[in-house]
């Protein structure tokens, strides 16, 4: 038995890293709790938007890390080119293995402490703490618990129950090609797309969207010719989930950030500003005393907002409309920008 743990941090991704460094430096006893060895490897497209790394070069100026800037994208519908863009602020595309490890390492190097394990369950006490289960049978006691363990979170299926985890993204990296973003969106399949991402020794395609199975991805990619594609580094074909139901934790100490709490853009799907954004509003919360609803209000104020404009978006006529929009690219551009 561990005890006197200020926060106890589940999962080591960026969100969980992010909080658990701005809570050491604030001076907060803080452990993260993680199966996996680090680096290893994430199924993610790995692209930093300007207010991502800006936010992250705010919080962490000391952090290093590799990137390919990449600021022309083109934007296809049905198979059929739209337009093509060069944005003002480029797009850093980054290894999420190299990527992760680096943020966690600034979390060990200003004293935080990892334990390689998984979570079990927690059990509020009478005292108001709270005692996290471990599954190797190591039981931590704790003022704060943050669930940052992604889609597929342990520590928001014991808080709140099933929770919909609606949207697979499947993708591979592949020889690089040109160094552009390709956006293809299609009215055959729900709110998703197909993409290829110029990375930093690669390509990654992939594909995804609300409710579509294995099956139907893979099919999608088969048509866009990816088994023809020159694969890297053994890659195969990789899936994992995003949820993009955002939740509320009912307890004021358990805190819900990242992918766990359903903080991806709901029209783009892109995850790393809204995990360092969370990550950085759960350290607020904790360090000032007040409630992480209070401390994230504009995050949660924006998810509603975009709930909205996802559904307009991907209906046939949000469709319909990109295409014509297409015609003045200065307005694709603008409305691109505004998502990042």
């Amino acid at each position: 038995m561990i005890k006197m743990i200020d926060v106890v941090v589940i999962g080591a991704g960026p969100a969980g890293s992010v909080c658990g460094y701005l809570l050491k430096k604030a001076g907060m006893n803080c452990v993260i709790v993680d199966y996996a060895t680090f680096p290893r490897e994430k199924i993610c497209g790995g692209g930093l938007t300007p207010k991502a790394y800006e936010l992250l070069q705010d919080l962490m100026p000391e952090l290093h890390y590799d990137y390919q800037s990449v600021n022309h994208f083109k934007l296809m519908l049905d198979g059929e080119v739209l337009c093509e863009v060069d944005l003002d602020k480029a797009l850093r595309m980054v290894r999420r293995k190299d990527f992760d490890n680096k943020l966690l390492q600034r979390f060990l190097a200003v004293g935080g402490v990892i334990f390689k394990d998984s979570f079990s369950h927690f059990e509020k006490q009478k005292d108001g703490k709270i005692e996290v289960a471990l599954k190797s049978g190591k039981r931590l006691t704790c003022d704060y618990l943050i669930g940052a363990d992604g889609a597929n979170s342990q520590v928001r299926k014991q808080l709140i129950g099933h929770h919909s985890v609606n949207t697979l993204w499947m993708e591979q990296y592949v020889a690089k090609g040109a160094n552009e973003f390709i956006f293809e969106f299609s009215r055959h399949y729900k709110n998703g797309y197909y993409y290829s991402f110029p990375n930093i020794d690669w390509d990654i395609v992939g594909a995804g969207g609300a409710y579509a199975s294995s099956g139907e991805i893979r099919s999608l990619l088969d048509q866009k010719k990816i088994r023809e594609m020159i694969p890297v580094n053994d890659s195969v074909l990789r899936g994992a989930f995003i949820s993009v139901d955002t939740v509320k934790s009912s307890e004021n100490h358990i805190i819900l950030i990242g992918d766990a709490g359903g903080f991806a853009n709901k029209l783009t799907y892109e995850g790393l500003y809204y995990a360092i954004a969370t990550g950085r509003n759960a350290c607020k919360a904790i360090v000032e005393g007040v409630d992480f609803v209070t401390a994230n209000r504009e995050m949660f104020r924006k998810k509603r907002k975009e709930i909205y404009i996802m559904r307009f978006f991907y209906s046939r006529f949000g469709l319909w409309l990109m295409k014509v929009g297409a015609y003045c690219p200065k307005l694709i551009k603008k409305a691109f920008e505004m998502n990042y």
